[in-house]
């Protein structure tokens, strides 16, 4: 049903396949009725379709007529023109009426078979009226004009001979009356091979023209098919990404990163060759099937019950395979992820693990994923390996079933020869629409938990999300104005906070500077601002408004963040510098440029701004990517622009100019920094000392120095007393104070 979800939105597709299929089943399906025609009909009668001969000598017809009531004789007479100068008559009736089994031909077959069997003498007494003896044609033309024998003693005895043929008259008739048609051909100077080969090269043409029509069908199903799958396809990736870039970082690390990118590219890989096969072969299973059941039970051989035979044994073969193969494809789905998450762990951390030596052992772990995953394919396909046996099994055994109860009927003569071959092509489409549908269940389980795996994601809900009733700043509010009331925060399915009741205020051409220690909050308490993650006590406030209450684009339209590890994208410096959006100028990008002090290395770059920079940024260095990441936050003109450790990778010079530099010219954006360096922020307007996600210090760096001691003991651990312009009684009397 998942699948199946999938095409409402190509509903039209899904009915034109359809159609064809249909088209296409009743063109493969009518290919073993004309084959049993030419075996019956075109082998065994010669080519001679019909009891009603398309040309009958006058004499020959009279003679028929003999044995025919009187209404029998009329029909027959309306049927059959006047007789030419060769004493000839010729059919004028349509195809349709002269069919098997029709009026025109009961009336026809048993007048035919008397008359034949009188050409070869009958015995008397079948007459009647005390005649003995060997009787032919000329003693009953005799008789008759004597008026020793009537026309309805004579159509009796007809109806006579035909009783006495039992339960096999039906069958014996017909072909005696072929037979009979043969004959007068013959007697007119007709060449029979040339009837046979003129019936068995209409029947050649026909059944090529059909598989022409079968042949266009499938193609044309196979690229409505592709095509459509390749759209889901489409969509699918469109509507799992688009998810995707709306996930906070909670709902990244729910899935992974491996996991989400083996669902957005291997499972709907896997959900587009199912949604192909579905519509190729899993819509055409049961058509064909139906169409092929209608044929049986039109054919009325008496063996319609292998049938029944056939299709059971399938669905326990099939049903067997799947109770044992659906929980492992679940699983195995699994254990791709793991592999991906394996592998990119290695790719990632390709240098330290050849720093340490350690490649023998992650090669191992990664054997371990591999090999499970292998053992569970293994498994599967060693299962599914039976199916093919076990179909062809039951084929062919359903094939002896019919060979055999078949060859008691024509031996019978309530079936024909022909008519046995098409049962068993019949029964092989049906059995072939089941091992079709049984071919294709190896796929789809595992399809429906890649489909599964995607809708998981599609589904998931959004912790960030847009408001309802957004809110923009009122005109008159201070642009870059920065508040946090009281604010906390608390990780999903955590049981404590990681930051509580934090408050400050900062303004458009102030700096603020967040200190701590590892772990104290710093990072989390910066991507409250763009909201990365949402406060889940207190309120960030921007110009006045509630980040909540703002659009996520408005919101981060006014906010620029720089993360510590700055992600470049592949493509050139250019391209990276104006990621914001198409209306950043060249101008402004150089500007930008200069001031995160990125203008001297990208002018030494062969092609400077249009120089490319490869995926992730690779091709440049920390302190560089660093740089071109601050440029980059700086050509968007935000009202906030926070650095979350963004001068890690920077030496001291380059700080102390790039701080210089946003002093003098980013003056009307508010910046948050976030650093471990204290000369990073030390000329701060105002610091924020974290501990354990609590503010316990918060001043200029002067005052901070004197009355916080976490500050002071950061302090100490990266500069001397006389850096710090502190005598050894101040920091004494600052510890102490933090003792007390």
């Amino acid at each position: 049903m998942k699948i199946i979800r999938l095409f409402k939105n190509h509903l039209v597709a899904l009915l034109a396949v359809l159609v064809l299929l249909i088209v296409q089943s009743n063109a493969d399906l009518a290919l073993p009725t004309y084959m049993s025609e030419i075996v019956d009909v075109g082998i065994q009668q010669g080519g001679i379709a019909s009891p009603v001969p398309d040309t009958i000598r006058a004499t020959s017809l009279a003679d028929l007529e003999l044995f025919m009531s009187g209404s029998d004789a009329a029909l027959v007479e309306s049927h059959f023109g006047a007789a030419n100068a060769n004493g000839v008559r010729s059919y004028q009736g349509t195809a349709d009426e002269r069919v098997k089994g029709g009026a025109l031909a009961g009336a026809l077959s048993l007048p035919e078979t008397v008359v034949l069997a009188l050409d070869q003498g009958v015995d008397a007494s079948t007459l009647g009226n005390g005649m003995s003896g060997t009787l032919d044609l000329d003693d009953v033309r005799a008789a008759v004009s004597s008026g020793l024998v009537s026309s309805d003693q004579l159509v009796s005895s007809a109806q006579s001979m035909s009783d006495q043929m039992g339960s096999m008259g039906g069958s014996l008739v017909e072909q005696r009356a072929v037979s009979y048609v043969s004959q007068e051909y013959e007697a007119q100077g007709i060449d029979l091979a040339n009837v046979q080969n003129a019936y068995l090269g209409s029947m050649a043409t026909l059944m090529f023209s059909l598989c022409l029509v079968s042949l266009v069908a499938t193609v044309t199903v196979g690229a409505i098919a592709s095509r459509t799958a390749s759209g889901i396809a489409r969509d699918l990736r469109h509507d799992a990404f688009e998810r995707v870039m709306q996930f906070s970082p909670a709902e990244i690390n729910k899935f992974s990163q491996a996991s989400l990118i083996t669902r957005c590219t291997n499972d709907i890989q896997q959900v587009q060759m199912a949604t192909t096969l579905f519509m190729r072969m899993v819509l055409m299973a049961p058509i064909t099937g139906v169409v092929a059941v209608t044929r049986v039970v039109a054919t009325s051989t008496g063996l319609e019950w292998t049938i029944g035979v056939a299709v059971v044994a399938v669905s326990i073969v099939v049903g067997v395979l799947m109770g044992l193969t659906m929980p492992k494809f679940k699983r195995m789905q699994r254990y791709v992820d793991r592999v991906n998450l394996v592998a990119r762990e290695m790719l990632d951390g390709i240098m330290p693990i050849r720093a340490f030596g350690r490649q023998d052992h992650e090669l191992e772990r990664f054997g371990d994923a591999s090999r499970d995953l292998m053992q569970t394919q293994l498994f599967t396909n060693r299962a599914m390996s039976f199916m093919m046996p076990l179909m062809m099994l039951v084929m062919n055994s359903v094939t002896v079933l019919i060979v055999w109860f078949g060859a008691h009927g024509v031996s019978d003569g309530v079936m024909q020869v022909g008519d046995m071959m098409a049962f068993i092509s019949y029964t092989m489409q049906i059995v072939m629409a089941f091992m079709i549908l049984t071919m294709v269940s190896v796929m789809l389980p595992r399809a429906e938990v890649a489909a599964e795996r995607i809708e998981e994601v599609i589904t998931c809900p959004i912790s960030v999300r847009d408001p309802e009733r957004p809110k923009l700043p009122a005109t008159d509010a201070p642009r870059g104005e920065l508040s946090f009331r009281g604010v906390g925060f608390q990780y999903p399915d955590a049981s404590e906070d990681v930051i509580s009741d934090v408050s400050f205020t900062t303004h458009a051409g102030q700096m603020l500077g967040i200190i701590g220690s590892t772990g104290s909050g710093k990072s989390t308490l910066v991507q409250l601002i763009p909201r990365l993650y949402d406060a889940t006590g207190g309120s960030v406030q921007l110009d006045g408004v509630d980040v909540r209450d703002m659009r996520l684009s408005e919101l981060r339209r006014r906010v620029g963040y720089i993360p510590q590890q700055g992600m470049l994208f592949s493509g050139t410096v250019e391209s990276n510098l104006k990621f914001a959006g198409d209306d950043i100028t060249d101008d402004t990008m150089r500007e930008a440029a200069r001031v995160a002090q990125a203008t001297d290395f990208i002018e030494e770059r062969d092609g400077a701004y249009a120089s490319p920079i490869s995926q992730g940024g690779s091709n440049v260095s920390g302190g560089q990517r660093q740089r071109l990441a601050i440029a980059r936050a700086l050509a968007k003109h935000p009202e906030v622009i926070v650095f979350d450790d963004s001068f890690s990778a920077l030496d001291y010079a380059t700080d102390a100019r790039l701080r210089e530099e946003l002093a003098r010219s980013v003056t009307d954006a508010a910046l948050v920094v976030v650093a471990q360096r204290i000369a990073t922020i030390m000329h701060a307007d105002e610091i924020l000392v974290l501990d354990e996600g609590a503010v316990v210090g918060r001043g200029t760096h002067e005052e901070l120095l004197r009355h916080c001691p976490t500050y002071l003991e950061i302090a100490q651990s990266q500069l001397s007393a006389a850096e710090l312009g502190l005598t050894e009684e101040e920091i004494a009397a600052t510890e102490k104070g933090g003792e007390r």
